[in-house]
C-alpha cells in the first residue's frame, strides 16, 4: 500500500499486528513507524527495539516468541539498512499471525528494492512503500502534518521556507520543528529566516539570488566550504534543482503566454517569491539554460571520475563559469 492508504488505515486504529515499511524517504518510514508503535505500545506492552547492527534472530525471536512476563503484547521493534533472511522473517511474521498479543514493525531502510521486496512478499499485505516527495507541496503537506502532532502553530509559508532552506531535505526540515515548538510562538515565515539555519554558513536561496544576479559569491562560497558538511555535489545538485524550477517556469511561460507559478511548478511561493522567480527564469533563454545544464552535468562527472581533482577549486571555478554563462547570454 501507499501512503494514504496507510494513513486511513492509522485513523480508524487497525493496523494489523506485523507491518513492514521501506521506501525512498527515511523521514517517512520513521515518521510512520512512530504512529504504529504508538498503537502497539499499550501500557502494559513489553516492547525490544534493534537498531541495525544490533540484530540478533535468536533473541528477537525469543522476544516475540514467548509469553509477556507481565501479561502484555510482546513487541518488537527492528531498524535495519541490510538484509535479514527471509526465513527468518517468515517465523517472526508467523509468531504474530499465531498470536495477536504480538507485534512486530520492520523498518527497512535498504535502497535495494529487489531486497526490500523480497522482504513485502513475507509481510504482504501488511506494508507500505514510501517516495520522496514529487513536489515541494507533499513536503510542506508532511511537515503541516507533524507540526500538528506536536501542536506547532506555524504557517504554510513557513514551513516552505524552512524545506527550502535545508535544500529540499525533508529529514533536515523536519528535525527543525520540535525546536521551534519549544520556543511556543506563533511562527511565521520571518522566524524561520532569523532563526533557522541550513546546512551550511549561508542560505541557498540567499546564495543563488546573488549568483544568479551575477554578484560576488566568493566570500558565500568560502563561508560554505568551511562548514563540515559540506558537499560539492549536494551544491551542484542544488544549483541544478534551482535552474530546474526557473527552467519549467520559462517554459510555462513561453508556452502559455501567461504566469502562474503554481500550475507550472506544483506549488505556490509567496507572491514575492513568485515574482523574483518570475524575472529569474526570464533572464535567460533556451540556449542559456542548455548550457547552464550540460556544464552543471559535466561538472558533477568530472567531480565523481577524477580522484585527483582540487574539489574546492575547482567547484569554484564551474560557479564562476556558470556565472559567465549567465552574463553572456542572449536575453532577446
Amino acid at each position: 500500500m501507499y501512503r494514504k492508504e496507510l494513513e486511513n488505515i492509522l485513523a480508524n486504529g487497525n493496523v494489523r499486528n506485523y507491518f513492514l515499511l521501506f521506501g525512498a524517504d527515511e523521514y517517512q518510514i520513521e515518521l510512520y513507524g512512530k504512529e504504529i508503535l504508538n498503537l502497539y505500545c499499550t501500557s502494559d506492552a513489553n516492547v525490544l527495539s534493534v537498531y541495525f547492527d544490533e540484530y540478533d534472530f535468536a533473541r528477537t525471536k525469543a522476544h516475540i516468541s514467548e509469553p509477556s512476563l507481565f501479561g502484555g503484547k510482546n513487541v518488537l521493534h527492528i531498524k535495519s539498512d541490510k538484509r535479514i533472511p527471509g526465513k527468518e522473517l517468515k517465523e517472526l511474521v508467523a509468531a504474530c499471525q499465531k498470536d495477536a498479543n504480538n507485534c512486530f514493525l520492520f523498518e527497512f531502510y535498504e535502497a535495494d528494492m529487489k531486497l526490500a521486496l523480497e522482504a513485502q512478499k513475507i509481510f504482504e499485505p501488511n506494508f507500505a512503500r514510501f517516495f520522496k516527495p514529487s513536489s515541494p507541496d507533499e513536503a510542506v503537506m508532511l511537515l503541516s502534518r507533524q507540526a500538528g502532532k506536536i501542536a506547532l502553530n506555524i504557517t504554510k509559508n513557513a514551513l516552505y521556507e524552512l524545506y527550502f532552506i535545508h535544500n529540499e531535505n525533508l529529514y533536515l526540515a523536519a528535525s527543525e520543528l520540535n525546536k521551534l515548538a519549544s520556543l511556543d510562538i506563533h511562527i511565521e515565515q520571518d522566524d524561520v529566516r532569523r532563526l533557522v539555519f541550513g546546512l551550511g554558513a549561508v542560505n541557498f536561496d540567499d546564495f543563488f539570488n546573488k549568483f544568479i544576479s551575477l554578484k560576488d559569491i566568493r566570500g558565500d562560497f568560502f563561508a560554505y566550504e568551511q562548514d563540515p558538511s559540506f558537499n560539492e555535489i549536494l551544491l551542484l545538485n542544488s544549483l541544478y534543482k534551482a535552474f530546474f524550477r526557473l527552467f519549467k517556469l520559462h517554459l510555462y511561460i513561453k508556452i502559455n503566454g501567461k504566469f502562474d507559478v503554481k500550475d507550472a511548478i506544483g506549488y505556490a511561493p509567496p507572491p514575492n517569491i513568485a515574482n523574483m522567480l518570475k524575472t529569474q527564469s526570464l533572464s535567460l533563454n533556451l540556449k542559456a539554460y542548455r548550457q547552464i545544464f550540460t556544464a552543471l552535468n559535466l561538472a558533477e562527472l568530472e567531480l565523481k571520475t577524477n580522484p585527483k581533482i582540487d574539489k574546492n577549486s575547482f567547484i569554484l571555478a564551474a560557479i564562476l563559469n556558470l556565472q559567465n554563462l549567465i552574463s553572456t547570454a542572449n536575453i532577446k
